[in-house]
């Protein structure tokens, strides 16, 4: 999927003037898949104020010893977000995600 990118979590914006001094671009557009995935790991449900259910909140899976738990949670928002998820492995070392649009 292709949408605005994102930089530090603020749209990544390369403004380009034309031949008149007019803004003929400004933001940077590219695939999404990777931008879309962490947002949806690091965001907790009800902070995204459109989509309130929206979130897996995974800073609260530190010293949680349920993985299991994590993984259904991850995949069931990837594949809200319309991601078709092939696996998602969760080890010491982070999160595996293999999942298309």
């Amino acid at each position: 999927m292709r949408g605005i990118q994102l930089t530090n979590y603020e749209p990544d914006i390369q403004v380009k003037r034309g031949k008149d001094g007019k803004i003929a671009n400004g933001f940077v557009v590219g695939d999404t898949l990777r931008q879309n995935q962490a947002l949806i790991l690091l965001l907790h449900k009800g902070e995204l104020k459109e989509w309130p259910a929206v979130g897996c909140g995974i800073s609260d899976m530190l010293l949680d010893n349920d993985p299991i738990y994590w993984r259904t949670i991850i995949r069931e928002q990837l594949e809200m977000d319309g991601q078709k998820v092939n696996s998602v492995k969760i080890t010491t070392t982070g999160i595996n995600i293999d999942a298309t649009y």
